[in-house]
């Protein structure tokens, strides 16, 4: 992994990395250069950071925080990093050690339960879709239901607000992936999705980046991704000044903020927000493009490590999870025409099934162009799926 270590090696702790898969090994990377005894959790053995940490392998289900807590007082770890998963982040809330430097479970709970969080978007008026009362229905007009707590873009349904039956069938879909059995209806937003990753020190926000966000394998799961320099400014002041009130609102501790929203001609329409790292290497999507060590910037608050990184360098860079629309057996990936990849990370062996609709991804692509317009353009066949093949 592309990783620059900074030059402090001062304040050096017993750490417990709350994931085990493969998003996580930049953070892993960043702790263990940084000198710190790092212990990962997770319950699956064959997760690349559960072979790489070795004895320091804690075989363990996180999503249980209470069996985690029993964990950290017996190897007295002094901190804990979540990784890439909404559960670890879930769990590292909860966890006594953690309650000075990261978020209340009731704080984070207010962020990631999608109702919560549209309600708090309403106080605070923020730019946002509005929430619709089930009873409302029939409506005019394009409408998204969605679980209030499931994600991978797991049980959202777009339907017409005039057709009772579609209506129906997109609250039962969502229900039925909700752990609470909980759906919330939203005004559909139009228009493309980007991300905003940004870092809150003191109520404001620093080192924003911002990534526009397609998909090619199934329409609620983002598959492809660059960081996109274009975005217009007033877009971006109306964007951050939101996300300050929310910070100011909420008194969030120090450090990530991730924002997906959509952007159209009236402004950007705030879609959800998480503090946990994104998945599927979302921070080497950041580092390959502009030499910021993202998964770095994100532990080192954890970790109470006053780490300075910038941008250096602006480099056209795609990332994209390779699955398959169909379900089909995995036999490589066959480019045409040829691709400057930058790098490779495999998901699975030959000879795998890969389920369709991302249920089972092949691995996650980087390459590299030569320009702006060339980027777009791979971005652009990418989403149609007309640059590789699988069989």
């Amino acid at each position: 992994m592309l990783f620059h270590p900074s030059k402090s090696k001062n304040n050096i702790m017993k750490v417990l990395l709350v994931d085990t898969a493969l998003a996580a090994v930049p953070i892993y990377d960043y702790l263990v250069q940084e000198g710190h005894d790092v212990w990962v959790i997770g319950n699956r053995e064959g997760d690349i950071l559960a072979r790489r940490a070795g004895s320091r392998w804690i075989q363990q289900d996180y999503r249980n925080y209470l069996e985690v807590e029993k964990h950290i007082e017996a190897l007295h770890i002094e901190r804990v990093v979540p990784g890439c998963t909404d559960v670890s982040l879930e769990t590292c809330s909860r966890l006594k050690v953690s309650s000075s430097y990261a978020d209340s479970p009731e704080i984070n709970r207010k962020i990631s339960n999608k109702l919560e969080f549209r309600r708090l978007c309403e106080e605070l008026s923020m730019p946002a879709p509005l929430v619709v009362a089930k009873e409302s229905f029939p409506l005019c007009g394009r409408f998204i239901c969605k679980p209030v707590d499931a994600f991978s873009g797991r049980g959202v349904t777009i339907f017409d607000g005039g057709d009772q039956s579609a209506m129906v069938a997109a609250y039962q879909a969502a229900i039925e992936v909700s752990p609470s059995a909980g759906a919330i209806f939203e005004t559909f937003a139009e228009g493309p999705l980007y991300s905003c990753s940004a870092f809150v020190e003191n109520g404001k926000l620093t080192n924003s980046f911002y990534v526009r966000e397609g998909s090619s394998a199934y329409e609620f799961a983002v598959d492809t991704s660059y960081i996109d320099h274009a975005v217009p400014e007033r877009h971006m002041v109306t964007l951050e000044k939101s996300l300050e009130k929310l910070c100011g609102f909420l008194n969030l501790k120090d450090g990530l903020l991730h924002t997906q929203f959509i952007l159209n001609e009236s402004g950007p329409w705030i879609i959800e927000l998480t503090r946990r790292c994104p998945g599927d290497l979302y921070s080497l999507l950041i580092e390959y493009s502009t030499g910021f060590k993202y998964a770095a910037k994100y532990a080192s608050y954890f970790v109470g490590t006053q780490l300075i990184t910038q941008s250096f360098e602006q480099r056209h860079v795609l990332r994209h999870t390779v699955s398959s629309v169909d379900t089909l057996i995995f036999c490589g990936i066959k480019f045409s025409p040829p691709v400057n990849v930058r790098a490779f990370f495999p998901l699975q062996t030959i000879g795998q099934i890969l389920t369709g609709r991302q249920g089972t991804r092949a691995g996650i692509l980087f390459c590299e162009q030569h320009s702006h317009d060339l980027l777009v353009e791979g971005y652009k066949s990418l989403l149609d799926r007309d640059i590789y093949t699988l069989s």
